[in-house]
């Protein structure tokens, strides 16, 4: 076979065909060792997002990116929660708020994240407007996970080799590949996932990339086109991931799960001070706004992981069981100690 070049790579997109998982792995590969030239990565990532992602081009890049993440060891299997974003609507940090509530739960989360892109407040900094410190070694991360079943895998610790990618990626000012590629590139690499993808043609591709990868969960998309799993009584699009199938699924939460429907209006945030005060309110068993969306993304974790619910009901009966399971937790206060917890052992770490 020929030698991959950039200039290869770039005439294999302009004459319409796609890459496959090498070639994808080779240029992103490439890029994180610093060896590319900002100009050729701009025409590579522009060409292919014009010409359209292929599940096997996703999964090239997301396997060199892992390749160069430093490595997460926690003990046991994991569920990750997260969105790509992207969806533009600025809603408090509904993952974040889930995945307390799941750990709560039982569910062991290893959480991976990053500042925010394209919104007021990111996981990372609503988590460090908690007093979760973000400067933790990868050891002493791995040791939270281990002692209080969550901890968070901070993009930027993990995935040092990005530096190469930002400046090019903030010079090209559109969406590219590597706005898919957070949530799959958890360096943990969770044997769950619940992914929230804002984009409704990308959730099958990216549920097609964990499947082959021995991944179960699902991939959604609200009707919104938010990277939530959002009641606003509108059905959502759900790719259910099982033993490397995947089944495309409507799920509508408020009427297969009584839910009263909310609007995109009652999930707004603001600053990461504004989530913040949001987070604790909900933890605390208060009655905010986004309440009920918030337990429904924390209800989808538990559905992912598998273990605290009956396995063989029916998508819309292990919600519910999910669902009812996410409001004990927050209501009966283990929501709220999980987290002031979360935070006092992440604190003694540094």
């Amino acid at each position: 076979m020929a030698e991959r070049t950039w200039k290869s790579i770039l005439t294999t997109l302009i004459s319409g065909q796609h890459l496959s998982a090498e070639d994808s792995w080779w240029f992103v590969d490439d890029l994180m060792r610093g060896n590319a030239e900002p100009a050729a990565v701009g025409a590579v990532l522009a060409t292919q997002q014009q010409l359209g992602l292929t599940a096997q081009e996703v999964e090239g890049a997301a396997k060199a990116m892992v390749a160069h993440a430093v490595p997460l060891q926690v003990e046991g299997e994991c569920t990750d929660i997260v969105g790509t974003g992207g969806d533009g609507a600025s809603t408090v940090n509904l993952s974040s708020m889930g995945s307390v509530v799941a750990a709560a739960a039982g569910v062991r989360i290893v959480k991976h994240g990053n500042r925010a892109a394209s919104s007021k407040s990111g996981a990372a900094d609503v988590l460090e407007a908690l007093g979760l410190p973000l400067d933790l070694t990868p050891e002493a991360v791995a040791q939270v996970g281990n002692e209080i079943g969550i901890t968070f895998a901070f993009a930027k610790t993990f995935h040092p080799a990005m530096r190469f990618v930002g400046p090019v990626r903030s010079a090209l000012g559109i969406p590219c590949v590597f706005n898919i590629l957070g949530p799959l590139t958890n360096p943990s690499q969770p044997k769950h996932v619940a992914i929230g993808c804002a984009n409704r043609t990308l959730s099958p591709i990216m549920a097609e990339v964990y499947a082959k990868r021995g991944q179960n969960g699902m991939v959604f998309t609200s009707y919104e086109g938010l990277d939530e799993l959002a009641p606003t009584g509108q059905p959502i699009s759900l790719w259910e991931i099982n033993n490397g199938e995947v089944q495309e699924l409507q799920f509508n939460p408020v009427q297969e799960l009584s839910i009263e429907p909310i609007t995109v209006e009652d999930l707004r945030g603001g600053t990461p001070e504004f989530n913040a005060e949001v987070f604790r309110k909900f933890v605390a068993g208060e009655h905010v706004a986004s309440r009920s969306t918030a337990l429904l993304n924390a209800a989808a974790a538990i559905v992912a992981d598998g273990s605290k619910i009956s396995a063989d009901g029916s998508l819309s009966q292990r919600f519910a069981e999910a669902y009812a399971l996410a409001q004990q937790v927050v209501d009966n206060g283990e929501a709220q100690r999980l987290l002031d917890r979360w935070i006092e052992v992440a604190q003694s770490k540094r």
